[in-house]
């Protein structure tokens, strides 16, 4: 059969189907016994390099990939809103909903919130508080409280870097436990280790604080002022904040079906069952009514550098959309976790786009010559190769014509009279939500005759390409906190201020660690060694007796200098938040603090498919590395992809 290839904005390589698969043959008589949950090791014959395996991604996509991580929305009571920050664009918040560098969450009055950076880290809001997003790379998060109160939870020893900035101070988990930070109206900012143990940096000093402690600081980022209390009594949020902890603790048992690298599996204990294929493993199964199929309950929404992302109206869909693969068995629908191999990082979902049939809104939303009315996706199965839409090295549109869906993609076939093809017309894509009930049908012919879109998606995102939710926004109780707004950031530290006194009792930073070698809580802000304030506040020290935690959320390991080439997904930063190599880090040399940098106006595509407007200059400083002065948020927004969720 003759192929025609209609090109447009680019011309891309045509590649070519995958012939195709047999149907899954389900086993007759009784389901198979669940065998021992898996220990470890590739799900899939021959190991990551056998039959049938993925491609393993490597390269500068994969770099892209590491340096655009993203977050998810886990949790939401109440009225959330989210803010792009890039762009200022207002959206009510929806579960699963994908958050990136310089995004901005806040909660209204009565409301709380969780976002979830992977497996292990994660932080919660409480009524009436915003954070924002200064930067989200793979294992790697700054977050900025900017007004309120919240609670990050590490809930399990891991390698990721974190770092919480307030007006004030920075400050850094140094394993598991429960830090509440708080930034008071006045920008004074309240630190309290629920457990655990943490370090609260600034230019001119560190201190260690640990459970049973409250530090106030207040002040310039550049040297501010700080007093340690016995801590704050518990309040309700911190008992949700513990409730919270025992229903991820309960769900725990998942994490033995998937890679490391996966997260949100804790939503589907309640929403389905993990069974044993003899064809792949463990995989779950969800409790879902006729007529459904994967990537049909929710809407596309468009992101910076990704482009067209699924938000899942599915209460348990994060991680069985943007990891691995779906297909029909023996117990029906189907989520195949991938192998347990190298980084399988987050992708916007995983499907293959096509068009079919004409008429109504033939060529609406799309560049000239793409000929059709609908625009298709079907879910794809275990070893289906997957096209993304985004990155680096995607070209333009190419859309290959008379393609016969059935024949290419095992998931479009009809089993039991379902398959898993969902459409939308072509002006409605991307601008509402689609659900069982309202998606346009092809029929045999029509999939017989589609064209399969590979390379950017021919769809311009509108206004209405950014909204999470059909609900209306609603900011009573929201904090009116300064989009401006100035944070700390972590440095190497300097030449010691000496401790002097300043007005009002406060006290400069001042070297030496006054408390790092006690656990117990100071009585009314006096730390030994320290010089006696009228008003209790103390220096920080540059070393405070304390450990670097450089070995990342989980360790507590001495401070070493870091490799010139520290690995995927790492930058350097240099002043004006242009990239550099990143060079051994040394704590002789005094550098200047670290301030994020401001909101800006547009928003770039990062080359994520449709016509967006070009992509703005990257500001990632990488941790510890110079920013430009101004306000919250910094860094390309985008999310993590690279080996792709087998």
């Amino acid at each position: 059969m003759k192929h025609t290839r209609f090109t447009i904005l680019a011309v891309v390589a045509m590649v070519g189907f995958a012939q195709g698969v047999p149907p899954y043959q389900a086993p007759q008589g009784a389901p198979p016994p669940n065998p021992p949950p898996y220990q470890g090791g590739p799900q899939y014959p021959g190991g990551p390099q056998g039959p049938g395996a993925p491609p393993q991604q490597s390269g500068p996509q994969q770099n892209d990939d590491a340096q655009h991580g993203v977050a998810r929305i886990s949790v939401m009571q109440g009225e959330v809103s989210v803010r792009h920050g890039d762009a200022g664009d207002l959206s009510a918040a929806a579960l699963n909903a994908p958050l990136l560098t310089t995004d901005r969450v806040a909660t209204g009055a009565n409301s709380r919130a969780e976002v979830q950076f992977d497996a292990a880290n994660m932080i919660r809001l409480a009524p009436s508080s915003e954070v924002r997003l200064g930067d989200v790379q793979y294992k790697r998060y700054l977050v900025q409280i900017a007004q309120g109160t919240t609670s990050f939870r590490v809930l399990r020893p891991n390698d990721s870097q974190v770092e919480i900035s307030t007006p004030s101070v920075s400050v850094r988990p140094l394993g598991e436990g429960t830090v509440r930070v708080a930034v008071k109206p006045d920008g004074t900012s309240e630190i309290t280790v629920r457990g655990g143990e943490v370090e609260v940096f600034s230019p001119k000093g560190t201190e260690r604080l640990r459970v049973g402690q409250t530090m106030m600081a207040r002040g310039d980022p550049a040297d501010p002022e700080f007093q340690i209390n016995a801590a704050i009594p518990n309040d309700a949020f911190d008992s949700w904040n513990v409730q919270r902890d025992g229903e991820l603790n309960r769900s725990a048992a998942n994490r033995r079906y998937v890679g490391p690298d996966v997260y949100g599996t804790e939503d589907l204990d309640a929403n389905g069952r993990w069974v044993y294929d003899p064809q792949y493993g463990q995989v779950w199964v969800p409790n879902v009514d006729p007529g459904w199929a994967p990537y049909r309950v929710g809407r596309w929404v468009w992101e910076d550098y990704y482009g067209w992302v699924w938000l899942s109206g599915d209460p348990w869909g994060w991680a069985p959309y943007h990891w691995g693969r779906w297909y029909v068995g023996p117990y029906g629908w189907a989520w195949w976790p991938g192998g347990f191999g190298p980084r399988m990082y987050w992708s916007p979902a995983m499907v293959g786009f096509f068009g079919w049939g004409g008429g109504f809104g033939v060529g609406v939303g799309f560049g000239f010559g793409f000929g059709f009315g609908n625009v298709g996706w079907v879910p794809l199965a275990p070893f289906e190769a997957f096209h993304p839409w985004y990155g680096r090295g995607i070209g333009g549109v190419n859309v290959v014509n008379n393609v016969n869906i059935v024949n290419n993609f095992r998931n479009a076939r009809m089993v039991n009279g379902v398959n898993g093809v969902t459409s939308m017309r072509s002006n409605e894509f991307g601008r509402g939500a689609v659900n069982p009930a309202n998606f346009p049908r092809a029929n045999a012919s029509e999939l017989a005759n589609a064209g399969s879109i590979r390379g950017r998606m021919p769809v311009t995102p509108g206004a209405q390409s950014t909204r999470m939710s059909e609900h209306a926004v609603n900011t009573a109780g929201m904090p009116a906190s300064n989009a401006n707004q100035r944070f700390a950031g972590r440095t190497s530290f300097g030449a010691p201020s000496g401790g002097t006194a300043s007005n009002g009792g406060w006290t400069r930073m001042s070297p030496g660690g006054t408390n790092a070698g006690s656990s117990a809580p100071r009585a009314e802000g006096r730390a030994p060694g320290a010089t006696s304030n009228p008003g209790g506040w103390q220096p920080l020290s540059p070393r405070g007796g304390a450990t670097d935690p450089r070995g990342g959320a989980g360790t507590a390991a001495p401070r070493a200098a870091a490799p010139a080439n520290p690995g995927t997904g790492y930058r350097g930063g240099t002043p004006g938040g242009t990239q550099g190599t990143q060079q051994p880090r040394s704590a002789a040399p005094q550098q200047p603090v670290r301030i994020s940098p401001p909101i800006v106006s547009n928003r770039g595509s990062g080359n994520g498919g449709g016509n967006a407007p070009a992509a703005r200059p990257d500001v990632h400083g990488g941790f510890g590395g110079a920013h430009s002065s101004g306000g919250g948020g910094g860094g390309n927004r985008g999310g993590g992809g690279g080996h792709r969720g087998r």
